[in-house]
Order: C-alpha cells, then structure tokens, then sequence
C-alpha cells in the first residue's frame, strides 16, 4: 500500500475550547501511546490527516509519525468523528517496537462470489476481524478470504485458513469467517381484507343453519 507519513506539533494546552480553537484553525488535538514511553498529546492538520486516513481505509497500516525531533512507526488506534457532520475529532495513535511482537487485530475481506449465492443463498459474515500476533511489519493490512466454493449451508472457519508467515492466528479455530444461509421461505397469508371477509361468510353460514334448526318442519 505505500508509505505513509504524518508531521504532527506537541501541544501543551488541553481542553474543549482549545480543542474548538484548533477546529476553527483546520487542525484537531490527537495523541500518542504505548512502548516505554509517556504519552503525547499533539496537534495534527485535519486535511493531511483525512488524506493518510483515507488512504488506510480503515486497515491496519505502520504511519510514520513525527513531532519535534521524534519520529516513530505508529498504527492508528482510535479515530473520533463528529456524529452529525462526520469531521474529524480525535485521533489516537498505538507506538510499536519494530523487534517486538505484538498483539493486533485485522480485517476479513471476502473474495470471489460464493457458489450459494448463485443458488440464491445470502453470504453472511462472522468475525469482521481476526485477532493475530506477530513483529508489526509482519501485520496483514488485511486478510482475503476465497469464497467462490461456499454451497448454501455451509462455512469457513478460522481453521480452514492457510498459515501465514510469520503471524500467529490468535482467534478460535472454530469462529466462523463466512457462510451461505438458504433465503427465509415466504410465508403466504391472506390480506386482511379476505381474512374478514371469510370469517364474515362463516359467520353468516352458522347462522343460516341455527335458523334452519329451529324453524318448524312444513
């Protein structure tokens, strides 16, 4: 996918109205965690962040993060969006050693239109992420997953998964990734309409026969 870079600013003041200060000058307040290291608050540029963060979309992706004279491989934790006008809030950046494991998770991408699906079936996914452990530059932006021979009523799990190298599948073997479900059969029922009006035409036939019942015989 590339490289990608930020340059952020270490920010001393903090709080909502310096933070609605920022907004107002195109940045917004971030920081920056883990490793040995205390945690920095910083101050980031919203259009250069939005065009790194639209390029990971979403996937786990090493930034290289630099503020004052520090620089260091970072991934991108937690972001905070405006609910109603969906703009940038905060950012939370995760430090990593390059030489140290660690523990993460990555998306599950489908590939391929499943066989069940073509019969009509309905592909459903399991677990959206898989939780792995390995060396940060070993770290899947993300994990393909073939289902072109998915039949209705059946799935792929954890296990089915081809070792990759490097990385250790932490997830249990039995979670299921993606099946194919039959569609739910229709179930046919008379408009409300005709319900009455059949119960109505019951109604009167019952009745017809009582008055037939009790009227004297000619």
């Amino acid at each position: 996918m590339g490289s990608f870079a930020l340059k952020a600013e270490v920010r001393s003041d903090t709080g909502k109205e310096k933070a609605k200060k920022l907004r107002k000058q195109g940045k917004f307040p971030a920081i920056v965690y883990g490793g040995e290291k205390e945690p920095a608050s910083l101050t980031l540029d919203i259009r250069d962040t939005e065009v790194v963060l639209g390029r990971i979309h979403g996937e786990k992706v090493l930034v290289d993060l630099s503020y004052g004279d520090t620089s260091e491989k970072v991934f991108v934790r937690n972001i905070q969006r405006d609910p109603a006008l969906e703009k940038l809030l905060h950012v939370d950046f995760y430090r990593v050693d390059l030489n140290r494991e660690l523990d993460t998770k990555t998306p599950v991408h489908p590939v391929g239109l499943p066989k069940g699906v073509k019969m009509g079936g309905l592909l459903e996914h399991g677990l959206r992420e898989l939780a792995i452990r390995c060396l940060p530059t070993k770290v899947p932006p993300h994990i393909e997953v073939n289902v072109e021979e998915l039949e209705i009523g059946h799935s792929i799990h954890v296990g089915d998964l081809p070792e990759m190298d490097g990385v250790r599948v932490l997830s249990p073997e039995d979670s299921v990734l993606f099946s194919v479900a039959a569609k739910a059969k229709e179930v046919e029922e008379l408009p409300a309409a005709e319900e009455e009006e059949a119960a109505e035409e019951a109604a009167g036939e019952k009745k017809e026969a009582e008055e037939d019942a009790a009227s004297p015989a000619g």
